[in-house]
Formats: structure tokens, C-alpha cells, sequence
């Protein structure tokens, strides 16, 4: 063993490692553990053959809680050693806040109580992720017991709905009552599954210098329009383009929608480098930028650019956790702090809208949110969904680029 020999004395072992005292407690120590004079003769062996224990079953124990006590509560970039009680992934602009915060309250937890819950929250954006597949898990115990994540990524795929959200092992812990305009917009999980305590909102960002004499967009329909040809930028890379523009898009106007979306879209970048460029002198931006809020919210160029609330609501994408029934009663501390006002004013203040009763979301008036409907998220594998169209619209797009190429080099020669 590890740690403990079967020599050892019992008061040995509780000065080495006192976190092992409520396990001997559990198995028949009782009114002798106040007992010094008997624990310094009482050796490990004799315990284990007074109560009858199997070593091989109870010097593993001991070495587990010996094990887990020296694991620290939160890992931020190699994965836990152990399985982590919580998985948290947030969205890059709010990673350290949420970071300090959540430890903050843990530490909290563990002076007040002695329970300590390990958490694996990475902190790099877009690295390696030493948990990028375990939707493909066939067990359910090799799963974290609670998952944070954003968006409709591997979480949604019907091969890991199907084998365990639809089985019953997960179970929401939505804060209530939902307030607007969340509820209209449908956000609560009404098969009680996925806990949702953000959201991740899209707007428009219109820059006039570049905009000239050409209409304001109000909604989402206006980007479909011909004279907006090659005057949009999108959130994206060469490899792909923002999956909630495109799903929205497919959902309300078919793929007929999405090829009038295309002759528009004139590139994709991240949302930092449209917050630079927009009412800039830049001459490779555009008129329209769609975007998140927090990102639209951070153009420092006020002056010559607006931000566009949608008509018919800000596009929005969950941040939502999974919650194992099983141990709801357990992890309620943490719990209690994803879905508490302290992460909410984070998510609020970052212009990331919470679902909290009591957060303060300062949201245009009348503002509305752009959801695409539980019914219609459960009716598709999403994340297989959305990589197929994506995949479609890219290779239609690098294709349109490449022609255009080369009709310049035709100009320019």
C-alpha cells in the first residue's frame, strides 16, 4: 500500500491521515475512538480482524480517501486525477471571474463544512480537452456528476441523449420563477433535463461609414436581402461559420434561406476582431456584423456603429448544466452557486443575459430572445445537425471565393 501498512497503530494513522477517521467510524471504532491509550496499541491488522473487515477491500478504501484529500479541489489545465464531482466549461471573456468566483465559494464551503468537491474548469480557449469524448461513454459512473457547457455541442448528440438523458439520469435544478423574457422565449427545459442559467445572445453590429445609403437591418430576414451582397461578416474561420446563425436560418427559411444568406456573408472571424474593425478605417470589414453581445458591446468605435437588437430576437445559445439525479443532494453547494445570484450578476454584467428571478440583464426594452425551441433541439441530433450544414455552407462559400478570385485576377491582369 500506499500510505498505510497493516502495522501501523490506529492513532498513527489518524495523525498521518485524519481524513481516514470517519471511515473507521463507519466500521465499528466507535467508543473506543476517544480511547488514546487503546488506539497506540491498537494496530491496523488487529482493527481489520476484530470487525471482521477484508483487507482487500478495506486498505483500498482508506488509500482512496487518503488519495482524494490530497487531490486538489480545482484543476484549471491538466484533468483531475480522479473523476471531477463538476466539469465546468465557460465562455472565454467570463473564464477567470467565473474561476475566482467558483473557488472562492468552494473554499467557502470547505472551512464551513470540511466537504471538499473536486472541479475540473479548463482555462485555455480552443486547446486540448482531455474530456472532448466522453459523450462517447457507455457508463454512466465515468461520467462527471455535474456538467457545465455551452451551446449545442457534443452534449446534444442523440448517441449520448439517448443513452442517458432520455433514461432518466440527469434531472433540471432550474431556478424559478423564469422571468422574461426568457419564459416567452421558451427557454426552460419542459422535460425537466438541461438546467439553462444563460444564455449566449447574437445581435447585429452595423457600421455606418461602411453601411452608406444602404437600409439598417431591424431583423434577421433583412440579412437575406440582395443589396447586402458581400457585406457581412459573420463569426467563423476558414473551417466554419457561426452554428447559431445557421441553424436559426435553416429553421426559418430552409435551405433556400441559407443560400440567399450566402452571397452576403463575406467572411468569417472571431467576434474580437469585428469588435476592432467595426466604425473603423479598416478597409477589409464591412457594413454588418453579427456577433455576440458581449463582443458588439466592447466596439470602441460608438460613434460611427450601432448595435442592432433584432425585431424578432437576439439569436441565443445555451450555457446550461447537466445534473445527475443521483446526486443532486450532495452537489447542492454547487449547485446552489451556478444557479445563485453571484454567477448570475458575472453573466449579467458581461452582457452574457442570466436566467436568475433577480438578475439585472439591462436588455433593451422590448428586447426579445431568438430561441430555437426545445421540440426542434430534440427532433435532430444537433451536433451532427449543425456540422452538416455548416460543412455545406463552407464548401458553397469557399467556392464562391474562389470564383471571385478569379474573376480579380482576370480584372487586374
Amino acid at each position: 500500500m500506499k500510505n498505510i501498512r497493516p502495522e501501523m497503530s490506529i492513532s498513527d494513522i489518524f495523525a498521518d491521515f485524519p481524513e481516514t477517521k470517519e471511515l473507521f467510524m463507519m466500521n465499528g471504532l466507535g467508543v473506543f475512538a476517544s480511547n488514546g491509550s487503546f488506539l497506540k496499541t491498537l494496530t491496523l491488522a488487529s482493527f481489520m480482524k476484530m470487525r471482521e473487515l477484508n483487507p482487500e477491500i478495506f486498505l483500498p478504501l482508506l488509500e482512496k480517501r487518503i488519495e482524494a484529500c490530497e487531490t486538489p479541489m480545482l484543476y484549471t489545465e491538466d484533468a483531475p486525477p480522479v473523476k471531477p464531482d463538476f466539469l465546468g466549461y465557460m465562455v472565454c471573456p467570463v473564464k477567470h471571474l467565473f474561476k475566482e468566483s467558483y473557488e472562492e465559494a468552494m473554499l467557502k464551503h470547505l472551512e464551513k463544512t470540511g466537504e471538499k468537491f473536486v472541479s475540473f474548469v479548463p482555462m485555455g480557449c480552443g486547446g486540448a480537452d482531455p474530456y472532448e469524448d466522453i459523450w462517447q461513454s457507455h457508463n454512466i459512473d465515468e461520467l462527471p456528476d455535474i456538467v457545465g457547457s455551452i451551446g449545442f455541442g457534443s452534449f446534444y448528440r442523440s448517441q449520448f441523449t439517448s443513452r442517458f438523458l432520455d433514461s432518466g439520469y440527469y434531472e433540471s435544478c432550474q431556478m424559478k420563477p423564469m422571468p422574461e423574457p426568457f419564459a416567452s422565449a421558451g427557454i426552460e427545459d419542459p422535460l425537466g433535463v438541461y438546467t439553462v442559467y444563460a444564455v449566449y445572445t447574437y445581435v447585429i453590429l452595423v457600421d455606418y461609414k461602411k453601411l452608406k445609403d444602404l437600409p439598417v437591418p431591424r431583423s434577421w430576414s433583412d440579412l437575406l436581402r440582395p443589396e447586402y451582397k458581400n457585406n457581412i461578416i459573420v463569426g467563423g474561420s476558414d473551417d466554419y461559420i457561426s452554428e447559431v446563425l445557421l441553424v436559426n436560418i435553416w429553421k426559418d427559411y430552409g435551405q433556400e434561406g441559407l443560400d440567399r444568406l450566402l452571397p452576403n456573408i463575406r467572411d468569417g472571424w472571431h467576434a474580437s476582431q469585428m469588435a476592432k474593425a467595426a466604425g473603423s478605417s479598416m478597409s477589409n470589414g464591412a457594413a454588418i456584423y453579427v456577433l455576440p453581445w458581449f463582443f458588439a458591446k466592447s466596439c470602441p468605435n460608438t460613434e460611427h456603429t450601432e448595435i442592432i437588437w433584432p425585431e424578432d430576437g437576439a439569436m441565443a445559445s445555451p450555457m446550461y448544466m447537466l445534473v445527475k439525479k443521483s446526486e443532486k443532494e450532495r452537489l447542492k453547494p454547487v449547485i446552489d452557486y451556478m444557479t445563485g445570484k453571484e454567477l448570475a450578476s458575472i453573466m449579467s454584467s458581461s452582457f452574457f443575459p442570466s436566467v436568475h428571478p433577480e438578475a439585472e440583464n439591462s436588455l433593451p426594452e422590448g428586447a426579445k430572445i431568438k430561441w430555437l425551441g426545445w421540440d426542434f433541439i430534440r427532433e435532430r441530433d444537433m451536433k451532427a445537425f449543425s456540422d452538416d450544414l455548416n460543412d455545406r455552407f463552407m464548401e458553397k462559400l469557399r467556392q464562391r471565393k474562389k470564383e471571385q478570385g478569379k474573376k480579380l485576377h482576370v480584372v487586374i491582369r
